[in-house]
């Protein structure tokens, strides 16, 4: 039970040339292939933090590579929804600069701190209605994937702002040697 956890992030990593290429299949049609492997993708999401708690199974590896999966995870599928012409650049670009501006971090991250990420409840919030508006997009449902996008898409760029900011503001705790930030 220990290792369940890692494998179904890796697991997850390992899914995304698979989503990729079977939603260019049928894109932009309804690619339901597609759809079953991203809802079993964000079920394993859930449950990989689900055992780590429940049966104290936590690792160093799966508070770094969990989040930075989901991250990766996010990033292909809004690029791969604009790669193949199912949403416009303007309603992606913020989301992948937000994912590659925290990708980005990661590595720094690590130099500074041993503290895992730290996520937010309105950030999980937003990644829940995001994945259902891609689901709404891959099965060819554009009005209801737009509602929840508009929804989505706002929380998303709102709690990037928010995590930037707890970002800054423990970059400059670490620099005045008051330890790290909260």
């Amino acid at each position: 039970m220990r290792h369940v956890p890692n494998i179904l992030t890796v697991a997850r990593l390992v899914a995304l040339p698979f989503v990729v290429w079977t939603y260019g299949l049928y894109a932009p049609g309804a690619a339901w292939t597609t759809a079953w492997i991203v809802l079993f993708a964000a079920l394993s999401d859930v449950a990989d933090g689900l055992i780590a708690r429940r049966f104290h199974v936590q690792s160093e590896f799966g508070r770094w590579v969990d989040p930075t999966v989901d991250r990766l995870f996010f990033f292909t599928l809004v690029a791969m929804l604009w790669y193949f012409g199912t949403l416009p650049w303007w309603a992606v670009l913020p989301l992948l600069i937000r994912d590659g501006i925290i990708l980005a971090l990661i590595v720094p991250s690590l130099h500074f701190t041993h503290e895992g990420p730290q996520i937010s409840r309105w950030g999980k919030a937003s990644n829940l209605i995001l994945i259902c508006a891609i689901q709404w997009f891959i099965i060819d449902l554009r009005v209801v994937g737009w509602v929840f996008f508009a929804v989505g898409a706002t929380l998303y760029v709102a709690t990037g702002l928010l995590y930037g900011y707890k970002a800054i503001d423990w970059l400059r705790k670490a620099r005045g040697g008051g330890g790290a930030a909260a």
